[in-house]
């Protein structure tokens, strides 16, 4: 059995610091690294079939050395030079929240029409999301996740919602 154990960092969101392009910009507390083979159509993959935008492109000769994407805040991906092979088989998957089921349906039905990657979903969990699962072209695995069927008054209660009989 695995014990519950107290935060060891703190649990507070970042300053912000200015705004770019739209963007809020700030320390951010955690990223995804894709290391690509052609930084350009990785970039444009993110961009085009997960929606996600380019939020800042560092030069580095006749390619970027660097694309920073971002789909909604805290859901930040930077695309470097690297790879060449596809990602193996792995235990790891990068997990972004999109909001309800029906987000998640729409994102799947948008990678469906792009034909452009190896999908698997949407379908619900146990733990009460819809998820979907994408590869994108360096062979690197993401899912996508939303809350799924409405939750019981229990759920509700243990995560706070419910405090006297309200929503």
């Amino acid at each position: 059995m695995i014990d519950m154990t107290p935060p060891t960092q703190p649990q507070t969101d970042p300053p912000h610091l200015a705004d770019h392009g739209g963007y809020p910009v700030y320390p951010m507390p955690a990223f995804v690294t894709v290391a690509a083979a052609d930084v350009n159509r990785t970039s444009q993959w993110f961009r085009d079939v997960l929606g996600f935008g380019v939020m800042f492109v560092a030069l580095g000769g006749d390619s970027p050395s660097m694309v920073h994407l971002r789909r909604a805040k805290y859901q930040d991906v930077m695309i470097v030079p690297g790879g060449g092979h596809p990602a193996p088989d792995s235990s790891h998957t990068v997990t972004f929240q999109v909001g309800e089921a029906a987000d998640v349906d729409a994102l799947a039905a948008r990678v469906a029409a792009a034909a452009a990657s190896k999908f698997d979903g949407p379908h619900d969990t146990p733990w009460n999301t819809r998820d979907f699962a994408v590869t994108d072209p360096d062979g690197n695995r993401f899912t996508f996740t939303g809350r799924g069927i409405q939750p019981t008054e229990e759920f509700d209660v243990a995560i706070g919602r419910l405090s006297g009989g309200e929503v």
